[in-house]
């Protein structure tokens, strides 16, 4: 933007003009463009008239200074109208001009290799002794190569007029600016101080990161300024990453020097809270209702609720909003369900998990702490024992960078099967043992990997048993499980499971991955519908918790008219109470309820190109059962998501637990056109798997 220039507030020196110029360029942050003239500075020239240098100029003011030396080739005088070439040094020879220039701790002088112009417009000698009376002259030098540069003009008792701009510094530090959000601007003043006027063009941004800054008003661009005026530039910080960033502003003019350049230099912070951002946790028994952790030691009646307490227990701190469990139900008596739920609510109309008489089962449980840090676990059925496992938690918001930093989640449009014991053709995967899952994203993302969300599945096993899921070090197998299966059953639970970087995994190099132990002969499917980053890739996403919100229920209409019949694809539309135009995946737990034939359903995004039904299973129920799962799918541009079931008849049931959205400045324009994904989409990429993992057996013995 242009505008006008503040008026002179001083008269131009008359002639005689004794003046210094200098603009330096490529010494980093001490570039800048400064002058020096009698009426308004100390101008000190000293002359010899043989065997040294011709003319020195000293000057100083506004708390810069700057010298030069200048000689003719030796044996002459100058002569006006003549350029002449110039190297640094300081002894003259038959053939160049000796010109070093210096000041405020840089200098072009003294490098044999240094050389430039000095274009002559005035030279007026002494007779007498040889001395100048009077000498203008431009100069251009290249120095220490021509990455340098010095430019300007030289006046003594001349009667030639100049052009000079002052920047008055050199770098111009903004200081510790807020990441991805415009900071506090500052002015590039700029004053023009030449007996002629300089005529100002275009400004810009070059130099490492020139999108760190923007150039927010402008004064001086197409305008045309005299002796005394001044006007100014407007920077306005916008750090594009966290550490240092440096850029070069450049304003063209019709001087000598040909523009005005500044370094402009910031330190980003990350001025976000950690809000949404996700911490695995090693899984920690917080409840045991057989031994008495964390509640009486007693089983759990029809109609009766227990409080939880979760803040303080198993890494859980004051700031989690959210905590993420594996609730197991053990001995029931009778059929029933559980509601989990953030005390101090109203008891919603949801399940968190379904039971049947003398089934062991879990599932994977999210959920808003209530305020004093507890959860209540309702049950609607019969008599059972409850057992809870925290994996991870969700924060509430603290200021950024004061430690550890929780990770956004990478929830992929497609999700990627991992592993299948069933088609390596070694068999099941023996008891006793585990197998590292490993997931590649090439290496500038693997090292940014903390955690995986996956559904895991335990089929066709020899006996009743368990797996568990963590982080695959074979030294720190904890005493809690992922699941428990019974003889030939088909069992999926989701988890949410630290990973680790495994060097002995192949691929060429250290990949994430996540361990998966049985207790009894099994075989193990390993679905991936997402990762845990460290809150720096691009695309991540973060956390909103909701008390459960049943959106969906099939067997009165409820977000789709009717039971899904075989090989039927259902598609559910979010509800507009629950999200925002930034909201890109949901936290949920679908439910499959009395299936006519055992099936299994799979959750995908719906109304992305390229994104066709992933060859994965969320649910696998059995004929006649009702089966939960927490799952975690990406939602389109509609805000829709399909459920396909591919046998029999189902009812299904779609509790909403929370929604994950894009809390990026960049992150689009409100309004579904601006949500947009593919099966490409770079920032949501899709796992490539690694050769075959080979079975192990931890160090020392584990139970559930």
């Amino acid at each position: 933007m242009s505008g006008p220039a503040t008026a002179a507030d001083a008269e131009p020196p008359a002639a005689p003009y004794t003046a210094l110029t200098v603009h330096f360029a490529g010494w980093g942050y001490i570039d800048g463009n400064f002058s020096y003239e009698r009426s308004r500075s100390t101008v000190n020239v000293y002359q010899q008239n043989a065997n040294g240098y011709a003319l020195s100029m000293m000057a100083s003011g506004n708390g810069h200074h700057h010298s030069l030396n200048v000689s003719p080739p030796n044996g002459t005088r100058f002569v006006a109208g003549r350029s002449y070439p110039a190297k640094t040094g300081y002894y003259t020879s038959d053939s160049v001009t000796v010109f070093n220039i210096g000041g405020d701790g840089q200098g072009c002088e003294g490098a044999a290799a240094t050389s430039g112009t000095l274009t002559v417009h005035e030279a007026v000698y002494d007779e007498s002794n040889g001395q100048f009376t009077a000498f203008a002259a431009d100069y251009s030098m290249q120095c220490n190569g021509e990455r340098q540069v010095a430019k300007g003009e030289i006046r003594f008792q001349s009667s030639v007029g100049y052009q000079a701009t002052d920047s008055w510094d050199y770098r111009l530090q903004f200081g510790r600016q807020p990441a991805d959000q415009p900071g506090t601007p500052l002015q590039v003043p700029v004053e023009v101080n030449g007996t002629r006027p300089t005529t100002f063009g275009a400004a810009s941004l070059t130099g490492a990161n020139p999108t760190a800054f923007r150039i927010t008003g402008n004064t001086c661009s197409g305008n045309t300024l005299s002796y005394g005026q001044k006007c100014a530039l407007t920077i306005t910080p916008t750090a594009t990453a966290i550490g240092a960033q440096t850029a070069v502003l450049t304003l063209l003019e019709d001087s000598v020097a040909g523009k005005v350049a500044r370094l402009l230099s910031l330190e980003g912070y990350d001025a976000r809270t950690d809000e949404g951002t996700y911490y695995p946790l090693t899984p920690y028994r917080v409840l045991d209702t057989r031994s008495g952790q964390g509640a009486p030691a007693v089983s759990v009646g029809s109609g009766q609720a227990v409080r939880l307490q979760l803040v303080g227990q198993g890494g859980v701190p004051a700031e989690a909003s959210t905590v993420v469990l594996n609730v197991t139900v053990t001995e029931p008596v009778g059929p029933g369900y559980l509601t989990v739920y953030p005390t101090g609510v109203e008891r919603p109309t949801a399940s968190s998990l379904n039971y049947t008489p003398g089934w062991t089962g879990a599932n994977s449980v999210t959920v808003k702490v209530g305020a004093d840090g507890a959860v209540t676990l309702y049950n609607h059925g019969a008599a059972v024992h409850l057992v809870a496992d925290v994996n991870g938690y969700y924060s509430k918001g603290r200021p950024c960078c004061q430690g550890y930093m929780g990770g956004q989640y990478q929830a992929l449009a497609r999700p990627v099967r991992l592993a299948d014991t069933r088609e390596w053709g070694i068999g099941r995967l023996p008891a006793g043992y585990f197998i590292n899952v490993t997931a590649d994203w090439g290496d500038s993302v693997n090292y940014k990997i903390r955690a995986f969300a996956v559904n895991i599945t335990a089929t066709e096993p020899a006996a009743a048993g368990f797996l568990t899921a963590w982080n695959g070090n074979k030294n720190t197998l904890p005493n809690t499980s992922a699941l428990n299966y019974a003889a030939n059953a088909t069992v999926t639970n989701f988890a949410v499971v630290p990973s680790r970087p495994c060097y002995e995994c192949g691929g060429g190099s250290s990949v994430p991955s996540i361990g998966v132990y049985t207790s009894q002969d099994t075989h193990v499917i390993v679905d991936i519908v997402g990762f845990y980053d460290d809150a720096s890739l691009p695309g991540g996403l973060r956390f909103e918790p909701v008390v459960p919100n049943r959106i969906a229920d099939t067997r009165t209409g409820q977000g789709w008219p009717s039971a899904l019949g075989q090989a039927t694809t259902a598609t559910v539309v979010t509800p507009e109470s629950l999200i925002g135009p930034e909201t890109w995946a949901l936290a949920t737990n679908v439910t499959a309820v009395e299936p006519t034939d055992a099936t299994y359903l799979t959750v995908w995004p719906a109304g992305y190109s390229g994104v066709e039904r992933p060859n994965t299973s969320n649910l696998n129920p059995a004929a006649g059962a009702i089966v939960p799962n927490a799952v975690q799918t990406m939602i389109g541009p509609d805000y829709g998501f399909h459920i396909y079931n591919n046998r029999g008849s189902t009812h299904v049931l779609v509790d909403v637990v929370g929604t994950f959205y894009d809390a990026s400045p960049s992150s689009g324009t409100p309004g579904s056109s601006a949500r947009t994904a593919s099966a490409d989409t770079p920032t949501r990429v899709a796992a490539a798997t690694l050769p075959l993992p080979k079975p192990q057996r931890p160090n020392g013995p584990h139970r559930a």
